[in-house]
């Protein structure tokens, strides 16, 4: 009796496991991943990709639609243009104030050799002029004659020998003046190297009014007004070197 009543218990545990077993083991037990192909970005990673590709290439600053003109010193006849291009000039390179204040320096100490020179050529014709006198003195003291005509003391051949120096001064200055100009024609100095084509040589009236900058309608500069211009943009150099 009581081992009829354990069997249809046991065999019912035993059907009840069984049923129950497939389920545990789908549960507990699971097979080996298998591989399979990477996923494809998601859309927000893709444009994470494409951000950082972007910000490992090179920039490229794209070329503005309308540059600023960029004006040519040597096209510039009037004077506020003049010194507005100077002024950027010197704002953008300082090595322009130095070399002007060399060409200044230079300047100067030619000039006063010249003038130091000149100044000694008359002290020398002085003495000759006295030591001639003398000379002619003794020779009437003792009876003798001077020769006439052979003297470089007269006041002729002495100021022909101050001219010859002057004029050998000029050159001198000119030739300084040409490479100076071309020294400023190179730094970009407005006036300097002004193009042939726009300046009206000297002697031809200019139709522009007193107080203008001498310019007629074709847009020309007198050679007297670019000089004048020239002079004005020294004096500003020079006291921008002062500075």
């Amino acid at each position: 009796m009581s081992s009829n009543n354990q069997t249809p218990d046991l065999a019912s545990i035993l059907k009840t496991l069984a049923s129950l077993a497939p389920q545990a083991q789908q549960q507990q037990v699971q097979p080996p991943p298998q591989p399979h192909p990477l996923p494809t970005p998601f859309p927000a990673e893709q444009v994470w990709q494409q951000s950082l590709v972007q910000a490992t290439q090179p920039s490229h600053t794209p070329t503005p639609s309308a540059a600023p003109k960029v004006v040519d010193p040597a096209t510039i006849i009037e004077w506020s243009a003049g010194l507005r291009c100077v002024m950027k000039q010197v704002a953008k390179h300082e090595s322009i104030l130095q070399d002007v204040r060399r060409m200044i320096k230079v300047q100067h100490e030619h000039e006063e050799q010249w003038w130091e020179g000149r100044k000694a050529l008359i002290e020398r014709q002085k003495a000759r002029k006295e030591g001639q006198k003398k000379l002619d003195d003794v020779l009437k003291a003792v009876g003798g004659s001077t020769a006439a005509g052979t003297s470089n003391t007269s006041p002729e051949e002495l100021e022909k020998e101050l001219e010859t120096f002057d004029m050998k001064v000029y050159k001198a200055q000119t030739q300084m003046v040409k490479e100076m100009s071309t020294k400023l024609r190179g730094l970009g100095v407005p006036f300097f190297g002004t193009r042939v084509d726009l300046v009206r040589p000297t002697g031809k009236e200019s139709s522009g009014t007193e107080g203008s900058v001498g310019l007629e309608e074709k847009g020309m500069i007198d050679e007297v007004e670019l000089v004048r211009l020239q002079r004005k943009m020294l004096a500003i150099l020079e006291d921008l070197c002062n500075d």
